[in-house]
């Protein structure tokens, strides 16, 4: 798949565009995607539905920001792949940034700038590209990116860019979905599966993203996997759906989706491939300084 034809399906599924876009529609149910695309946090106390799960995920970045920047108060952030709004917000209303979000999707754009009107947040949007953004060199002091980059495929590309729009000393801090090593060919099957059916390339490995952050001169000073409250969370409610879906309430389910005009055969494939997946799967984040 090329990359002008992965932009292209990015797009009409973040703009509700086909029916691959139809489990973000089921999403819209359980979660805030309206502004948060992100995977969420929990522990095991903790539900892992609604809002709260994703806001946790955005508020443990910002801690790692806080912890890295001298200060957060009215420091400028960029959020790259800021999706529709919902961590720029976040990082904003929560730890002081004068935060600005870039994202591929003129959708999700639209949909950030209405999110931040509604919380009253002052923090600007953008349509813009990953790898080329508008911003000038040398003129950030931190960047974030919220389960953002496992859709490029150039992430060396991405890194370099965010590399050259931070300051000296300048933070990025992001959260991504990774490969695991030492997988056999039916897991990396499995994995390129999954990838395709959600319109992404197939993720890297920490050491695909630890060499690409290399090159771009950006130094890793934390890494943190945080699978078991993501990835691990997010697998049992894949599980549940197959176990009822391949029980006798398969049929009223599909009914069900129908009724709302979903496509009940591509949100059943989606989420069978995300299930098995799932174990080959790693939620980690990064901290790297410029």
């Amino acid at each position: 798949m090329g990359d002008d034809q992965l932009r292209d399906r990015i797009t009409d599924q973040f703009s509700y565009r086909g029916s691959r876009a139809d489990i973000w529609r089921v999403f819209d149910r359980l979660l805030d995607t309206d502004a948060f695309l992100n995977l969420g946090y929990s522990r095991w106390y903790q539900p892992h539905v609604g809002a709260a799960s994703q806001r946790r995920l955005v508020t443990l970045l910002g801690k790692r920001l806080a912890a890295y920047c001298s200060t957060t108060q009215d420091a400028r952030l960029l959020d790259v792949g800021c999706g529709r709004g919902g961590p720029t917000v976040h990082l904003a209303e929560q730890f002081g940034f004068r935060a600005t979000g870039v994202d591929l999707v003129p959708y999700n754009v639209a949909r950030a700038r209405e999110n931040a009107r509604e919380r009253g947040v002052d923090a600007s949007f953008v349509v813009g590209d990953a790898t080329s953004l508008p911003f000038a060199s040398a003129s950030l002091p931190a960047c974030v990116g919220v389960d953002a980059f496992v859709y490029l495929p150039d992430r060396e590309a991405v890194f370099a860019e965010i590399a050259h729009v931070l300051q000296p000393d300048g933070v990025v801090v992001f959260s991504d979905l990774l490969a695991q090593t030492g997988r056999d060919d039916a897991d990396r099957r499995a994995v390129s599966a999954f990838a395709d059916a959600w319109d992404m390339p197939d993720p890297g490995t920490r050491a695909d993203y630890e060499r690409a952050l290399d090159a771009a001169d950006l130094d890793v000073v934390a890494v943190e996997d945080v699978s078991a409250h993501s990835v691990g969370q997010f697998r049992k409610w894949t599980a549940l759906f197959g176990r009822l879906h391949g029980s006798p309430l398969g049929p009223a389910i599909d009914r069900f989706l129908g009724r709302y005009d979903l496509d009940p055969q591509s949100i059943t494939e989606q989420v069978r491939l995300a299930n098995a997946a799932l174990p080959s799967l790693r939620h980690v984040l990064f901290v790297a300084r410029k």
